[in-house]
């Protein structure tokens, strides 16, 4: 049986700092210690002779990885593109597909930044038309549902783009519901799944889960280094979907290939884009492995890391007065990530968490302070006027860590309202 924990996280992560109390893996990920020595070998193996890795090696290297993905999402790996983060293959969709001016695209209140900012930089440039669809968390799966509906109902809606899980607050969205309403409603379905694979079982082969285009980071949840994403287009689109930036691959939408060259269409562009360093790729073998043979597979993650997440939010209500967990009726909100509604008034009775001016100054404060003075970062967030905070669970993980960190945000809290008190 695998003892998940610190005893786990000194055998498995002992690069990880010592003095620093990691809470928050949803953003940036962590790899273990045998995929840190597999990209190490692999960049090695890169820069030992670089004309026989690019031209022959990468190729290899490229594929192999593609290949064992599309075993973990149970799909064609033909279907599939490696690409270094979501973020680029969220635009590597929006940017390539052939929008006309007065195209609309929804997307919820709750989408990305960088996301967002994509389609408000194509409705600057193209002329399309950015539709929002208003989220207030915490919501039933059907409320979400509801919200959706009744913007495709009012709209001539050319593309959706939603998210699995959202970033800040942390929530699980009703992303198959929703890719199978868009399928009814004649819209493309674009699914940022920055959090998905590794954190939600998934399976592409299956029809409740048949998306237009999605997206999903594998530094994340995956156990491997940053610069490493999955990129899922539907065999329609293979033709439209370009890479970025546009590269020696390039293949024109209408131009006249053989079947074969159509059914590797993916492959042949995205391979080789441009030069850079490949080593995480090299390191997806190693990463599937440690999962499976060291951590027990993939439901034995899950079932650790969800059950300490509800713990962590147990906790912070029952030693932080006035907090609450951001979950629904259901129980479909949390994953291994908990959000925690923060207890403001607790603090202060002025603070406006609508207002830029005083996020600003909060987030400031709490980046420096946390990682300064308490060794540990909680990411916070304004949702709707909520002031909320995100904690994420790991296998290296245990319960005392977000002791820690809870006592160190409630701290950080105060020091902040008291300097402005005497402002």
């Amino acid at each position: 049986m695998t003892n998940f924990g610190h005893a786990f996280k000194k055998e498995h992560f002992p690069a990880s700092d010592n003095a620093f109390v990691p809470v928050n893996h949803g953003s940036y990920g962590l790899p273990p210690q045998c995929v840190i020595d597999k990209y190490i070998e692999a960049f090695y193996g890169d820069i030992a002779s670089p004309d026989k890795f690019i031209r022959e090696n990468q190729p290899k290297q490229y594929l192999e990885g593609l290949k064992l993905v599309a075993g973990v999402l149970n799909c064609s790996y033909k279907d599939l593109a490696l690409v270094a983060n979501a973020t680029l293959g969220v635009n590597t969709v929006l940017r390539s597909f052939p929008f006309k001016e007065g195209d609309k695209i929804a997307y919820p209140s709750t989408t990305y930044g960088l996301c967002a900012n994509t389609v408000k930089f194509l409705a600057k440039q193209l002329g399309i038309v950015p539709v929002v669809v208003p989220l207030d968390y915490p919501m039933l799966d059907e409320a979400v549902m509801a919200q959706f509906a009744a913007v495709f109902r009012e709209n001539d809606i050319k593309l959706a783009l939603f998210d699995t899980v959202v970033s800040m607050p942390g929530v699980k969205m009703p992303f198959k519901e929703i890719s199978q309403l868009c399928k009814e409603n004649g819209v493309l379905s674009l699914v940022d799944g920055a959090h998905l694979i590794g954190l939600i079982p998934i399976d592409l082969g299956t029809p409740e889960f048949q998306p237009d285009f999605y997206v999903s980071n594998l530094h994340k949840w995956l156990s491997l280094p940053r610069g490493c994403a999955v990129l899922y287009v539907a065999k329609q689109h293979h033709r439209q979907v370009q890479t970025m930036p546009i590269s020696h691959s390039y293949i024109d939408s209408d131009a006249d290939i053989s079947e074969k060259e159509l059914e590797n269409l993916l492959v042949l562009k995205f391979t080789f884009i441009g030069s850079e360093t490949f080593a995480a790729l090299a390191c997806i073998p190693t990463a599937l492995e440690f999962r499976a043979e060291k951590c027990g597979g993939e439901a034995k993650i899950r079932e650790y890391c969800e059950k300490l997440a509800r713990e962590a939010g147990d906790l912070a209500v029952k030693t932080w007065p006035g907090a609450k967990v951001m979950e629904n009726d259901e129980g479909t909100l949390v994953t291994a990530m908990v959000t925690v509604q923060v207890p403001i008034s607790h603090y202060s009775q002025t603070f406006d968490a609508t207002s830029k001016e005083d996020m600003k100054r909060l987030l400031d404060f709490v980046l420096a302070h946390m990682l300064d003075v308490y060794k540990t970062f909680v990411p916070f967030a304004a949702h709707n006027e909520k002031l909320v905070v995100r904690f994420s669970a790991q296998v290296y993980n245990e319960i005392s860590d977000y002791e820690y960190a809870i006592d160190a945000v409630q701290k950080t809290l105060r020091t902040f309202f008291a300097r402005e008190s005497s402002l």
